[in-house]
């Protein structure tokens, strides 16, 4: 329920992106402002422009201050009525029977707050047509007093600009400014649409009672199923192919699905027989030793032995275990990390972490005299210390985590030979040392065992953050064509009227919705995952040339950006299909069906992207060039299209139709994506190259070219 309500509200939040974009495309200079300059102080005509279009956009957003400033406080009011129904804030002060009986209006947490705002955002769907009938006054589009009752059958006076060709200048600026006044209206009220729903659970749970117990919350048997079903599949090959981050705070391992994993081998046909099918075993068994997985298991193994070896010696052995060397060992094992960027920040916070407990634990024992009650009080403070570090800086878990182990050995130590005596306490063969001491030596065996860490790390090659950069990147656009492909099905289903009754489940909507969700998922962790794994790349030994992390940097934020206008346009879309629902009861409109009907050949989004996103993700992937001539597809002319086709379907007279906010939000959407992928290709482009087929006819008297072919 929350992530249906983010979606309207991360479309909000790229208002002033789409802004940006506009004056970009204008070629205007961002750092120079004219909010406040008249137009007689105009220089040349496109300041004029500017001026104009700035005044424009002033005198719009103070007719429509009011009704969002409206809309604006009644969703806040109603994510406070879902946060008290569901306990999560204190719930207000009772009103007295006096105050009750003179109030008319119910506050978030009463009942019947609901009817209230329902009947808000009707009143702020309804203010569409007054917001509409400003910006035809603005732009001298004289309408009737009730033309948006019967548009068909009114009369207006069309302005000069209007008779002017589709693709003029000034039609296409004032119908773009059209379309960023229905963006955000259409977005506010769906905003206010899915916190309805919203209040409507937090209803419902409140009066199953299930709000007014305290219950043990477990799984239920769905998720259990899943569960079970997930850890016995075959995991063969995903090793390759999951994009899998540890940082010491989660652990992401998302599967990226079928398509991915299964791959055809170029070298082996598929097994016909018997002694086929279990020669073909022996390749699994070396598949699995040769993964990724395998070959850190050994690099472990060998960090750990390196040091264990010196407890297996007749010279060294007292001593190992003496002098708590199996401190160290413990370290290599729980400490390493495949990729050497990570493994040096973690083992440099797990030696700032025993360093800081270190004087902590001296803090605990000398401060009280080494009184053993005073010593747990300090020690149950300092402990809830490192609770603290792991609950509210995760960044640096670490710390918090090895700060605990350090303080509990140090003052153990010293408490339990204190308890039982130092005869029995150095009876397993460990010398006993004073606090003062061993505090040292707990430091020492740490930094011994994380530097033999590090150097199994980086031997015999390392494993550099670049590298798993770099595949993180190609999987992480295959999840985008994946996403994609799913929006374009989607968006095609539903301008034509196909989805069906999206409450079934097997239906063809609910299908693609549900395949749908669960990539956007996928691509939602995987790029959250890259920005964590970008920040490791710092703490990588540089050798050879400079990584380009500013340039992968801009590659993930703008395939963000790509993700958010993508759910965008599948949101906007997602209107057609209730449109449709109504139009089945009898209640529909003639507009929309004529729109229908146009756009029922025309292509509103293109399958060569998802083929653009495939080719770019197996470039990055295995490092190869991306092939030439690939461009993004220009977006689809659907508004001079259907000018051509039926000069009235985008009108004056149709503007207040449901439908044309939903279609003005798929236009927008759709223009700020491609130019995010065009972004996105010039950037690839610049990592991986771009083959290159032309033949160059040069100059046997100089090296310069002369002629290209």
């Amino acid at each position: 329920m929350l992530r249906i309500v983010m979606l309207p509200v991360l479309g909000l939040s790229c208002m002033s992106d789409v802004f940006q974009r506009i004056a970009e495309e204008r070629g205007w200079d961002g750092a120079k402002s004219f909010a406040n300059i008249p137009l007689s102080e105009a220089h040349g005509e496109e300041e004029k422009m500017r001026i104009e279009s700035v005044i424009e956009w002033h005198e719009l957003m103070k007719r429509l201050r009011e009704p969002f400033e409206s809309i604006t406080n009644t969703i806040d009011e109603g994510l406070e009525h879902v946060a008290i129904l569901l306990q999560l804030v204190p719930t207000p002060k009772r009103r007295s029977v006096d105050e009750e009986n003179n109030a008319s209006i119910s506050k978030p947490g009463e009942k019947g707050f609901s009817a209230i705002y329902d009947r808000r955002a009707i009143e702020f769907l309804e203010s569409k047509k007054e917001m509409l009938r400003a910006w035809c006054a603005m732009h001298d589009i004289e309408l009737p007093g009730d033309f948006f009752d019967n548009p068909d059958s009114k009369d207006f006076k069309a302005p000069p600009w209007m008779n002017h060709a589709s693709l003029s200048n000034d039609r296409k600026r004032l119908r773009r400014q059209l379309f960023m006044c229905l963006y955000m209206e259409f977005l506010l009220f769906n905003t206010a649409q899915r916190v309805g729903e919203l209040m409507l659970h937090a209803e419902e749970l409140r009066a199953s009672g299930k709000l007014g117990k305290n219950r043990l919350i477990v799984p239920g048997y769905k998720r259990l199923r899943k569960w079970v079903k997930w850890s016995l599949a075959s995991r063969e090959g995903e090793a390759h192919d999951d994009q899998q981050i540890d940082t010491e705070t989660n652990n992401m391992n998302v599967y990226l699905g079928e398509a991915y994993k299964q791959k055809k081998d170029p070298e082996h046909l598929p097994p016909a027989n018997a002694w086929e099918r279990a020669s073909d075993l022996l390749r699994a068994v070396a598949h699995f030793l040769a993964s990724p997985a395998s070959n850190f298991g050994a690099r472990v193994a060998c960090a750990t032995l390196s040091i264990a070896i010196v407890g297996y010696l007749r010279d060294t052995q007292a001593f190992a275990t003496t002098q708590r060397i199996f401190w160290a060992q413990i370290m290599i094992s729980i400490s390493m990390n495949p990729s050497a960027g990570q493994s040096l920040r973690n083992f440099v916070l797990r030696i700032l972490g025993t360093f800081v407990f270190m004087l902590l634990s001296w803090v605990a024992y000398y401060i009280v005299d080494g009184e053993t009650a005073g010593v747990l009080v300090f020690y149950f403070i300092f402990l809830h210390l490192g609770v603290y570090i792991i609950l509210k800086r995760p960044e640096i878990l670490p710390v918090g985590m090895i700060g605990q182990i350090t303080i509990t050995l140090i003052l153990g130590c010293e408490l339990q030979v204190r308890q039982i005596g130092v005869e029995v306490a150095t009876s397993n063969g460990q010398a006993y040392y004073p606090i003062y001491i061993l505090a040292p030596i707990r430091l020492a065996t740490v930094c011994g065992g994380l530097f033999l860490a590090w150097i199994w790390t980086v031997f015999p090659y390392p494993i550099t953050e670049h590298s798993q950069l770099r595949q993180g990147l190609g999987r992480s656009l295959y999840l985008l064509a994946n996403y994609y492909s799913g929006v374009h099905e989607s968006v095609r289903m539903r301008l034509r009227g196909g989805e069906g009754d999206i409450t079934l489940k097997d239906s063809p909507g609910y299908q693609l919705d549900k395949a749908r969700q669960k990539v956007y998922s996928k691509c939602s962790t995987v790029l959250t995952g890259l920005r964590t794994q970008a920040s490791f790349v710092k703490f990588d030994i540089p050798i050879g040339g400079k990584f380009p992390r500013e340039r992968y940097q801009a590659i993930i934020s703008q395939m963000q950006s790509a993700l958010d206008f993508m759910v965008l346009i599948s949101l906007a879309s997602s209107a057609f299909n209730d449109l449709q629902q109504l139009d089945d009861r009898g209640h529909g409109s003639e507009w929309l069906a004529n729109f229908r009907r146009l756009v029922s050949d025309a292509h509103v989004t293109s399958e060569t992207i998802t083929t653009l996103l495939a080719l770019m993700s197996a470039s990055v992937s295995n490092g190869s060039a991306l092939p030439p001539y690939l461009r993004v597809p220009e977006p689809y002319q659907l508004t001079q299209r259907l000018d051509e086709m039926d000069k009235d379907i985008l009108s004056v007279r149709h503007i207040a139709e449901p439908g044309y906010s939903s279609f003005a939000v798929i236009q927008i959407g759709t223009k700020c994506m491609l130019d995010d992928l065009r972004k996105i290709l010039t950037g690839v482009k610049e990592l991986v190259g771009e083959l290159d087929f032309s033949y160059h006819v040069v100059s046997t008297a100089n090296t310069s070219r002369e002629d290209s072919v």
